[in-house]
């Protein structure tokens, strides 16, 4: 779905008031690409003639941010390829987690007094250290698996805006040209 720059009623958006003269350019939801209205949740970009606004609001956490549109220094959409492990590296890390099982559960067991589970038959310092090893291993499993993604990446004098998106690539590109061209026309009007 298109905006039209030029024909926005919108005075504020999540809070945040335009200013007198700012004309909306594009509005870009992470999740649901190109907007004309803003939607009430998720993180949300808008490009004026005078700033770039991003509004992250999930639950109770909410971050706005705010950068002069004359500010930008360029755009880009790529593809963040997330790369698993092979088997033998599974296996190396399993190893290396069950050596640093039994080396520290027989090292703990030996200096804490004696607390044995009656059902597990099992020191509770070796039970709670299987636990935080298993819980490691979860994170990091979780953090190498998790699925790759369009990412916008709007890099800016002395800062850089980085937004995973699950939107459309065309979208993506549409919304950085957008904010391309205000900021170019921004530029123009500041060196004025």
């Amino acid at each position: 779905m298109r905006m039209e720059a030029e024909r926005s009623y919108l005075v504020r958006i999540r809070g945040v008031e335009l200013l007198p003269g700012e004309r909306v350019g594009a509005m870009f939801h992470t999740e649901q690409g190109l907007v004309a209205e803003p939607a009430p949740s998720g993180r949300l970009l808008v490009a004026t003639n005078r700033r770039l606004i991003s509004d992250d609001e999930e639950g109770q956490a909410r971050e706005t941010l705010m950068f002069p549109a004359a500010s930008v220094c360029g755009a880009s959409v790529y593809y963040d390829a997330r790369r698993g492990l092979s088997w033998k590296q599974w296996a190396a890390l399993l190893v290396g987690g069950l050596a640093v099982y039994l080396a520290l559960a027989y090292w703990l067991v030996d200096r804490l007094p004696e607390v044995i589970i009656p059902a597990l038959n099992l020191h509770a310092a070796a039970l709670l250290l299987a636990a935080l090893i298993l819980l490691l291993g979860w994170l990091y499993w979780r953090s190498l698996t998790r699925p790759g993604g369009f990412v916008l990446r709007v890099a800016g004098v002395n800062w850089t805006l980085e937004v995973p998106c699950g939107a459309a690539n065309d979208d993506l590109l549409s919304f950085a040209n957008t904010l391309l061209r205000l900021q170019s026309a921004a530029a123009g009007d500041w060196e004025q």
